[in-house]
């Protein structure tokens, strides 16, 4: 996400980036949802897929009230590269689900430093705030994947016996 420091940085693309951002961690939240058993963690995944999804939404009335209905200001290959940053793999054990854990981590650390960023760089007073707001839920979702991984270290986790399937339709 650190392209809008090197690009031009606008209203535009700084709510496009976070746009398309919301809805990529969003679908990842749901992917982790879709292959734990335990309903604890599945229902906590959840929870913050839906936060992303609601996020997302406020960030397009942003973008409709200061930018209009221009088309979508991201290239692919910058959508590419935050795409790359999810990685679908099938969960069927621990080391697995820890290495789809740190993906989801550090999304949320660079959902931090991109929405700290962004807020310094956006023309609305309204849309800083709400940027910094999404800033600190980036963290506050770190700290709660770290705590829920801390509850599943105590215990025997079990995964959906889809999960490869699970796995690649998210890929698509």
């Amino acid at each position: 996400m650190t392209m809008l420091l090197e690009d031009r940085v606008t209203t535009h693309k700084i709510l496009d980036t976070a746009i398309l951002w919301k809805t990529l961690t969003s679908h990842f939240y749901e992917f982790l949802s879709k292959v734990v058993v335990d309903p604890i963690i599945k229902q906590r995944f959840r929870l913050m897929g839906t936060e992303e999804r609601d996020h997302r939404k406020i960030l397009r009335k942003y973008r409709r009230d200061l930018c209009g209905k221009a088309e979508n200001s991201l290239v692919d290959r910058e959508g590419r590269a935050l795409r790359d940053k999810f990685v679908y793999d099938e969960i069927n054990n621990r080391g697995a689900l820890d290495v789809a854990v740190d993906c989801i981590l550090k999304a949320e650390e660079r959902s931090y430093v991109f929405f700290t960023h962004a807020s310094k760089c956006i023309d609305s007073r309204e849309g800083r705030i709400f940027l910094r707001l999404l800033a600190e839920e980036g963290l506050v979702h770190k700290s709660m994947v770290e705590q829920l991984m801390e509850y599943a270290s105590q215990k025997e986790i079990k995964f959906s016996k889809n999960s490869a399937a699970i796995a690649a339709a998210a890929r698509r």
